[in-house]
């Protein structure tokens, strides 16, 4: 729980790395800032817009369960798509979005990635 957030949507200025898919978060490109004190330690994380939307859509959904205390963690929403997943049972193609939603992380983390060995 925190004791105090804030949350913001800049636009970045400079390169930021996302902390949920890892990817970059490049100048001029809005992200998600949130600030805070959790458990008396000041932190903040950036989430990219992508997985900002991903993180909107996946708490949205009727199979969704927090931890009673947490809606969710920052870090884990890989996690957590792969646990939604599980969840639903429908035929509707929200499963399959889910799967869809993390395959479009682990392609950012892995173009960052790559970059990162090229330079």
């Amino acid at each position: 729980m925190s004791d105090f957030q804030t949350e913001t949507t800049p636009t970045a200025r400079k390169q930021h790395k996302c902390g949920e898919c890892y990817g970059l978060i490049e100048p001029g490109q809005k992200y998600q800032l949130v600030s805070g004190c959790w458990d008396g330690r000041m932190d903040s994380c950036k989430t990219c817009m992508p997985c900002l939307d991903a993180r909107v859509w996946a708490i949205s959904q009727p199979e969704w369960m927090g931890d009673g205390e947490h809606l969710y963690y920052f870090g884990r929403l890989d996690e957590d798509l792969a646990d939604l997943a599980q969840e639903i049972r429908s035929q509707d193609g929200r499963r399959f979005r889910t799967y869809r939603l993390q395959l479009l992380m682990a392609r950012r983390r892995n173009a960052a990635q790559a970059r990162r060995q090229a330079a």
